[in-house]
């Protein structure tokens, strides 16, 4: 089963002050545009962007180095699981949820097979991998954990109530606003109570797949044996999951009657949907079901997949039951590709359909594919079966800061 290990984090020594904090700290390296990396290096000189994201790789190792030499970065004392804390505005309701895990080190283990306990959820793409490779090589360290969730049945909550009500050691906000907070746990009775909930429960991971495989590669060559993971209980209401909706640059279809002639043998249609917003009713109406909705020549569509159509006979390939009646195999194969021949090559992701439905309204995209939300079950139901589940089925809400709190991997336990 997993292994988890409290660490001895670094953090930015002026930190304290939020204001200062929120220029040093970053979203996750991978959801940066190049517009906003430059903005962030500017705004200050020692932003953690100059580290995940360097001109050169040389440098980020560099400027890791510095920072700890000229005390920019701290090391707390004791060993410490962290409890860290968000409390964020939902999309589309403006609910306000506060939603707490832990993060210490996740001793590494195979996951391609999964061994010990520790789950991927999907694939990983070497071209990723390589760059995150000459990162961790240039800087042996860890700035924002891996998201990983487990099924604890709220185990942690009496510990965090231990905490939370008290100052937080460290505390920001991200660039949407939303405050993170940092609580630092040294008791060891805490510590080994964080450790049992994790060595109960398998672990799946959720968001960091790149991350998890580069740190395995370097554990492989006297590398290390740990890497920083935040873990999420499945229980905690303010666990969110988003999808990536599909943006389909050519689609091989005339007009509206084309489209309805080509998807008609699978799929019922209803067209009269005035706006997005009676697009989202209907799609959050019908969770559970075999259903998708489309903008294409300025109509919203709503699309359910038919009674009668046999969904493992349309899937190819050795994947279990429950891996072909996930939406996304029905989407890929059965719609787009079976009915539309839209070509793989064609499709791109993308999270806010807002955005994919202006795309096509400018003519830059053909058409949009919006799609439900992945639940947990789901999820919890294929990487048990030992499976993966499709690429872009999942966008965890929302991510860890990157340089909030770093770790350094040692020669002893990290």
């Amino acid at each position: 089963m997993p292994e988890l290990e409290s660490l001895k984090c670094f953090y930015y020594s002026k930190g304290k002050d939020p204001a200062v904090l929120r220029s040093l700290v970053a979203p996750p390296y991978d959801v940066i545009s190049e517009e906003e990396k430059q903005e962030l290096k500017n705004r200050n000189p020692n932003n953690i962007c100059h580290v995940i994201l360097p001109e050169i790789y040389e440098s980020a190792g560099l400027k890791l180095d510095e920072m700890i030499d000229d005390h920019t970065l701290n090391s707390n004392k004791n060993r410490c699981i962290c409890i860290y804390g968000i409390e964020y505005l939902r999309p589309n309701t403006g609910e306000k949820i506060t939603r707490y895990g832990f993060v210490g080190l996740l001793k590494l283990a195979e996951i391609f097979p999964a061994v010990d306990g520790i789950l991927p959820h999907e694939m990983t793409f070497k071209k990723f991998t390589e760059d995150r490779l000459k990162i961790i090589e240039k800087t042996d360290a860890n700035f924002s954990p891996i998201f990983t969730i487990y099924n604890g049945n709220g185990s942690a909550i009496k510990i965090f109530k231990k905490y939370v009500d008290k100052e937080p050691f460290l505390k920001t906000l991200d660039r949407e606003g939303f405050s993170h907070k940092i609580w630092m746990v040294s008791n060891e009775e805490d510590i080994k109570d964080f450790q049992s909930i994790i060595k109960k429960n398998s672990v799946i991971i959720a968001d960091g797949h790149h991350r998890y495989i580069t740190c395995l590669r370097h554990s492989r060559n006297g590398g290390c044996k740990y890497i920083m993971a935040l873990f999420i209980d499945f229980n905690d209401p303010g666990l969110i999951i988003y999808t990536s909706h599909r943006q389909i640059h050519k689609l091989p279809v005339k007009n509206l009657k084309d489209f309805r002639n080509k998807v008609k043998s699978h799929f019922n249609i209803i067209e009269d949907i005035k706006e997005l917003q009676n697009l989202r009713v209907l799609m959050d109406l019908n969770k559970g079901k075999h259903v998708f909705g489309c903008y294409f020549k300025n109509k919203f569509i709503f699309l359910t997949l038919k009674n009668e159509i046999n969904i493992e006979e349309n899937i190819p390939g050795n994947h279990s039951k429950d891996w072909k009646n996930l939406s996304l195999p029905i989407l890929h194969e059965i719609l787009l590709k079976n009915c539309l021949n839209v070509k793989q090559e064609d499709i791109s992701f993308i999270k806010d359909e807002e955005i994919g439905v202006r795309k096509v309204d400018k003519g830059s995209l053909d058409a949009l594919f919006i799609l439900n939300p992945t639940t947990l079950e789901e999820i919890q139901k294929i990487t048990q079966l030992g499976e993966i589940m499709p690429q872009k089925s999942t966008y965890f809400y929302p991510k860890p800061l990157s340089g909030l709190i770093i770790h350094r991997h040692t020669n002893g336990i990290e």
